[in-house]
């Protein structure tokens, strides 16, 4: 049965990686394993159940992303990833500056705090599942499915 994906948080030469997408018809987290002997990615994924407020939380970051990439060039915020670096070496009043709208800025610093919580969250909730995935549609999480396949003794 295909499933929703709600985002695809990475992904290497059109293999994804990670993100988020429906399990069962659960919100669950997905990582793609990655195979030393074979030196790439597998068809198979680690995946951990994400409660409703850190679901909501996935989806919020998963959104400010296609934000920026529609408004990059106007608003001069950095790449989200790079922001989140530079973001821990400064507090935020020293990182905002005058030459972009101030309300960007607060959505950029409202989505490195959810990425913390976030981020936190992955750490402390293991993996539960392990299924084979296939992944259709469009790459961009926006027209994305996957069929999940249950592993035999995993």
């Amino acid at each position: 049965m295909k499933e929703k994906v709600y985002s695809v948080l990475n992904y290497w030469d059109m293999t994804v990686i990670e993100g988020i997408a429906d399990y069962n018809g659960q919100p669950f987290y997905y990582t793609n394993t990655f195979s030393e002997e074979q030196d790439d990615w597998t068809d198979e994924f680690l995946l951990r159940p994400l409660s409703d407020d850190i679901f909501t939380l996935g989806k919020e970051i998963w959104n400010y992303w296609l934000h920026w990439l529609v408004t990059y060039n106007e608003t001069k915020i950095s790449h989200p990833h790079e922001y989140s670096k530079q973001r821990k070496k400064k507090n935020f009043e020293e990182f905002v500056t005058l030459d972009t709208e101030f309300e960007e800025w607060k959505k950029a610093e409202q989505n490195y705090q959810n990425g913390l919580v976030f981020d936190n969250y992955l750490k402390v909730n293991v993996p539960t599942i392990k299924v084979k995935g296939l992944f259709s549609g469009k790459i961009d999480g926006t027209k994305t499915f996957v069929e999940w396949t249950e592993m035999p003794n995993a």
